[in-house]
């Protein structure tokens, strides 16, 4: 989901450009697509990334480009107001499009502080049909139980400020892991975020996705840059009584559904390998922080700025490596983790190893730190993946 202007939609592109090169052979990356010939209603999600530029939203064009409906960013937290929701969320209801909002939670904070803040921005745009959206991609140190009763506690006062039934958006990872895949919820539609070319399979108490998050890099008419890609698990009249709260009578679309695009469905634990091995060759490695990673500049910058930030989610980084996760689900881990450190990773962040192009002789100083960088990830848990296959990922990086 896009976040705030503290950690800008180029980094979705970024991340993608990370675990698509590190992964080598594991997933194989392609142009998104855009004109889908299939009978699922397309959407996109906005938030003020799209608004990075004097441009902004040409709504009319979103309509005409085939899009049917819009997320639009409301709240963060407590206290925080997406200073674009009403203009665009009007804009868009004007165009013609099916609106909903949605809230970035903070599980740090109050979650009845919260619900409230995110049910007043609501109130503020009537007409709105599609659910309010409890978007839940980050712990910030809870754990899953507390996490369940934070949630429980959102959404129940978001039901009694609104009288509305919520939608829950995450990605399999954070619900499988930060939420121990807990059937709780399943009351509520479930919106996925999955990057790859085959819809995904629901999570935790849920038989069937309501949306899928399917690229967070569509470009879309009227929108300028990346912009999240959404469909809907129904067809048309489908869409219309979900709209109007028919929140069971779906589904059939996505199920099987296969597409062409960006596919982030493969283990992400040999680029979860690299980029610690980056982390441990800080420290002890210099050699391998003065090279670009191939895959361009932004491979460096994102790992690098998140290491100089001291905001790289090493713990977690393990936990995933140990759990089976995706490439997809590392991408959304690394665009999260910047956004709630405040990590810039714009261009020209990420130090020395974000400048100069990948050549023999620093590629050659790079692969005769492997050793040292190797030897320094041992003391990392990476869930059954040695140090000597840590070296044999990186040499591959290196000689792509």
């Amino acid at each position: 989901m896009i976040r705030s202007v503290f950690a800008t939609r180029r980094l979705g592109a970024a991340a993608t450009a990370l675990v698509a090169a590190a992964a080598l052979s594991l997933s194989t990356v392609q142009p998104a697509a855009q004109a889908l010939n299939i009978a699922a209603p397309s959407g996109v999600d906005v938030s003020s990334n799209q608004h990075l530029t004097t441009a902004g939203i040409n709504w009319d064009a979103v309509k005409s480009d085939g899009h049917s409906y819009a997320f639009v960013k409301a709240t963060e937290g407590e206290g925080w107001t997406n200073e674009h929701y009403l203009a665009d969320a009007r804009a868009a209801l004007n165009a013609g499009l099916k609106v909903g909002a949605y809230h970035y939670a903070r599980p740090a904070g109050d979650p009845l502080a919260q619900a409230r803040d995110f049910a007043a921005q609501i109130a503020r745009v009537p007409g709105m049909q599609l659910p309010p959206v409890l978007d839940l991609e980050v712990a910030e140190g809870r754990s899953p139980q507390e996490l369940i009763a934070w949630t429980r506690a959102f959404t129940t006062e978001l039901q009694l400020r609104t009288g509305r039934t919520p939608m829950i958006y995450t990605y399999r990872y954070f619900w499988t892991d930060h939420m121990a895949n807990t059937t709780q919820f399943s009351e509520f539609p479930l919106w996925l975020a999955a990057y790859q070319n085959q819809a995904p399979a629901p999570v935790g108490g849920w038989k069937k996705l309501a949306f899928w998050q399917r690229s967070d890099s569509g470009r879309v008419n009227g929108i300028t840059g990346p912009v999240d890609l959404n469909l809907f698990n129904g067809n048309a009249a489908q869409l219309e009584a979900f709209a109007a709260g028919n929140h069971f009578d779906f589904g059939g679309m996505l199920e099987g559904l296969v597409i062409p695009g960006v596919d982030l469905s493969g283990d992400a634990r040999a680029a979860i390998a690299g980029i610690l091995a980056l982390a441990a060759g800080a420290a002890v490695a210099p050699g391998l922080t003065d090279v670009n990673l191939p895959g361009g500049n932004e491979l460096t910058q994102i790992a690098q700025a998140l290491i100089d930030n001291d905001a790289l989610p090493v713990r977690e980084l393990e936990r995933m490596a140990r759990n089976g996760a995706s490439l997809s689900d590392l991408a959304m881990l690394l665009d999260n983790a910047a956004h709630v450190s405040n990590t810039d990773v714009t261009d020209g962040a990420g130090g020395a190893g974000a400048t100069g192009p990948l050549d023999g002789a620093n590629a050659g100083a790079a692969a005769a730190s492997l050793t040292n960088a190797a030897n320094a990830a041992k003391g990392l848990n990476l869930g059954g993946i040695n140090a000597s296959e840590v070296a044999g990922t990186l040499t591959r990086l290196f000689q792509r």
